[in-house]
């Protein structure tokens, strides 16, 4: 199983609530050479997401449509579809890891899903990364950064030992 772990792009402070911050230029510019990248990572390992699940704050709502014009310049391949496209409050900046690896270790198990995409925020982006590394990896996530983690082995994601396979900021 991979997990593509990502934190939203560069947001603004000038919202009167931390769910309707929204992106800067910066932001947004940063968001699209990271679809660029992911494009062409998944095409070189011919991989296609099953899930993309992101958080409903705007700013990550945002992160992914601009992931995705990313992702388009690059490649005419689509590398998802909107049935798998799944926005959960489970993983605002409260969310709680233990119920995150749960749901993705439901989705592993019993709907058979391979690639994740998760589209988030700090903490739970760092948290989630060392949840599944058993504490071994950490990153800085700086905004619009993307961990890739393997998971081998067909049991509960808990009993794996998950490995930090690359993690790629954006390079503007």
């Amino acid at each position: 199983m991979n997990i593509w772990i990502m934190r939203h792009g560069e947001a603004g402070f000038n919202a009167q609530t931390d769910q309707q911050r929204s992106l800067t230029k910066k932001g947004y510019k940063m968001v699209f050479t990271q679809g660029q990248w992911l494009a062409k990572r998944l095409e070189e390992q011919k991989i296609k997401l099953d899930r993309v699940i992101v958080s409903p704050y705007l700013r990550t709502q945002q992160t992914f449509s601009e992931l995705l014009e990313g992702m388009k310049a690059v490649s005419s391949q689509i590398f998802f579809t909107n049935e798998q496209v799944e926005n959960w409050q489970g993983i605002t900046p409260s969310g709680d890891i233990n119920n995150v690896i749960n749901y993705i270790n439901f989705l592993h198990t019993d709907k058979n899903v391979q690639n994740i995409l998760i589209i988030s925020h700090l903490p739970l982006v760092f948290d989630l990364v060392r949840t599944l590394t058993q504490h071994k990896n950490f990153v800085h996530f700086y905004p619009a950064v993307i961990a890739e983690v393997s998971l081998l082995g067909n049991d509960n994601l808990e009993l794996e030992d998950g490995i930090l396979t690359n993690t790629q900021a954006p390079n503007l």
